[in-house]
């Protein structure tokens, strides 16, 4: 049961990274270059506080609820970066800076649920 939870927490990147294909292909030729860097090199930048987590969570071993926090805090980073980043400003190169703060903004929410999980004095999962 744990195995499609942690699937459904990654899934979440990977469908941000097909929308960001699907928007990029307004602007852009249909190609592979285009498939490899939003599908591989976008999952892997998008999920990569989720694999911290991952990481994390298996060495600490923390309770479900600590589990499923960190997991939804790394997504609900990821969905309000790429909602600033389309409606937020932008750099004189029209880039947005947003993602700037992308994974700062992850790692800061992970180290305030680890900390809060060790003040709750370090309840760890059921095996």
């Amino acid at each position: 049961m744990k195995r499609a939870h942690q699937l459904a927490h990654v899934l979440f990147p990977l469908l941000f990274a097909l929308v960001a294909l699907f928007m990029s292909l307004r602007w852009r030729q249909f190609s592979g270059e285009l498939l490899i860097t939003h599908l591989v090199w976008g999952f892997l930048f998008y999920a990569a506080p989720h694999f911290l987590w991952a990481g994390l969570s298996a060495a600490l071993r923390p309770s479900l609820v600590v589990w499923h926090s960190g997991f939804l805090a790394s997504s609900a980073s990821l969905l309000l970066v790429g909602a600033l980043s389309i409606w937020g400003p932008r750099d004189p190169s029209g880039l947005p800076y947003q993602w700037l703060v992308y994974w700062p903004l992850s790692g800061f929410l992970l180290i305030v649920i680890i900390v809060g999980w060790l003040l709750a004095g370090r309840p760890h999962a059921s095996t």
